[in-house]
């Protein structure tokens, strides 16, 4: 059976100021569907993991999980799965296929999704929402079949972001697995992901530069509240150029009326204050910070994030730190969920990918070999 990737709404602005969902992470649904038959028949040996609904506070409010654990009465080593942007359930597939590797795992609903309470999780800076995580992790120390020293966080897009983070604030947590996680800010990212949207319909290089210009230009002001007036007229002139036609029907709405300064500052756009926070979000300290073993994938297929960009700033940040253990592999025709995209396979999960994380696992003691 075939897996299929799940698209999420990505950022949108109702006059620059709706909900925003930076990351545009894509909620990868099926990973033990869509397995090798290799790693099938590795499943197939192990016993039938058990699963238990369990809930756990983080703050104020209860998130609704599931936790999978593996046969047998030793204590195992675990994984909190982190979710990508836009209104994720617990991702149940993807934590299966970690319990029949030998790692207990702990999926849950986003705040205020599923069965989680936190109302709605657009109103929180996705940096705030690792604090939930993080509470996962504690959650999972608590328990008698986990070994508290080998906890470690996989994440997936946004969640790519978020497992570094996690690690940086926590010493509870033993590696990092990041999937498709961008090594830029989220600003940049949404830049990036029109622009080759745009070069996708066919529009011109230059045009293409001209309308990033413009974005970041609009992003800057939305953020620091500086710069109004430039801003504007550079978008009322953008507005006559011929490539303005393709540029106003992506989801940012770039050609909508643009707030005044004082509008920012109204407490009625609580998303304005959310975006200032989210979009300058900058990775690199946690990276700097990040001492576990970690595990960096990308596929050379991902129109959702600079692959290489993020490779670079990874590569680069870790070696600078002194980083003594991580790992970063692409995968070649394969896209931001790690899915297939070659003829007869679209869809389906990179055996290559699920084969790269166990083998990456057993090499340092998380699992058997």
């Amino acid at each position: 059976m075939r897996t299929r990737l799940h698209l999420p709404a990505t950022a949108q602005f109702r006059g620059f100021r709706a909900v925003l969902i930076l990351g545009f992470a894509l909620h990868f649904t099926g990973c033990a569907r869509g397995q090798s038959a290799q790693s099938e028949s590795r499943a197939a040996t192990s016993a039938n993991p058990s699963e238990e609904e369990i809930r756990f506070v983080s703050g104020k409010i209860t998130l609704a999980g599931t936790l999978v654990l593996p046969h047998g009465a030793e204590r195992h080593p675990a994984v909190v799965l982190f979710h990508g942007s836009g209104p994720q359930e617990r991702d149940l597939l993807t934590a299966r296929w970690f319990a029949a590797q030998g790692i207990a795992a702990l999926a849950y609903d986003k705040r205020g999704v599923g069965g989680s309470t936190g109302g709605d999780f657009r109103t929180v800076p996705f940096m705030d929402i690792c604090d939930d995580g993080l509470a996962a992790v504690q959650y999972l120390k608590s328990r008698h079949e986990i070994d508290a020293k080998r906890i470690g966080v996989w994440g997936l897009s946004q969640g790519g972001w978020l497992g570094p983070l996690a690690a940086s604030r926590s010493a509870d947590i033993a590696f990092v697995i990041a999937v498709s996680g961008p090594g830029v800010s989220p600003g940049e990212q949404m830049i990036v992901y029109y622009a080759k949207e745009l070069r996708t319909s066919g529009m011109a290089e230059s045009d293409i530069q001209e309308a990033g210009a413009l974005r970041r230009e609009i992003y800057e002001y939305l953020y620091a509240g500086k710069g109004y007036e430039k801003a504007k007229a550079h978008l009322d002139r953008a507005r006559a150029r011929p490539w303005f036609v393709k540029v106003k029907s992506q989801q940012d709405k770039l050609d909508e009326r643009l707030q005044q300064p004082s509008e920012l500052n109204e407490r009625d756009h609580p998303n304005i204050v959310r975006f200032a926070r989210e979009m300058h979000y900058d990775p690199v300290p946690a990276l700097q910070a990040l001492r576990v073993p970690a595990l960096f994938l990308f596929g050379d297929q991902d129109w959702m994030i600079p692959v290489e960009k993020s490779k670079e700033v990874i590569r680069q940040t870790l070696t600078q730190s002194g980083h003594p253990d991580f790992t970063i592999r692409t995968f070649h025709n394969v896209d931001h969920g790690m899915n297939l995209t070659t003829s007869g396979a679209v869809g389906d999960i990179a055996p290559e990918y699920l084969a790269t994380m166990r083998t990456w696992l057993a090499a340092r003691h998380f699992i058997a070999p």
